[in-house]
């Protein structure tokens, strides 16, 4: 962190679960708070105006894809219901069987 301190704050945005502890390691390091936070927001800047745009794009590709999905809910409402259904269904048996087995 001390080699690279700045580049840190940037890489460290996009590692999951690397970002609370990039914080702590970053203030043990001895790096100025105001040197980190100018860093750290312009990264979660960037890091935000990417997501939103890959968000987006990616929202209006499904859409022409997927086309009117209005018309369609009530169809994947209900799948989502079955598959749901039959997914609590499945466990249910093996969890009523795996019982019987026990005490048998």
């Amino acid at each position: 962190m001390a080699k690279y301190g700045t580049a840190s704050i940037f890489i460290s945005q996009w590692i999951y679960g690397f970002r609370l502890l990039s914080a702590a390691v970053l203030g043990l390091s001895g790096m100025g708070v105001k040197k980190y936070f100018t860093f750290q927001l312009s990264s979660c800047l960037i890091w935000a105006i990417i997501c939103t745009f890959v968000g987006y794009f990616f929202g209006a590709s499904l859409k022409s894809i997927l086309g009117d999905i209005k018309k369609h809910e009530p169809y994947i409402a209900a799948s989502v219901l079955a598959i749901g259904f039959i997914i609590w269904f499945i466990r249910d048996v093996k969890k009523k069987r795996n019982a019987g087995n026990a005490k048998g």
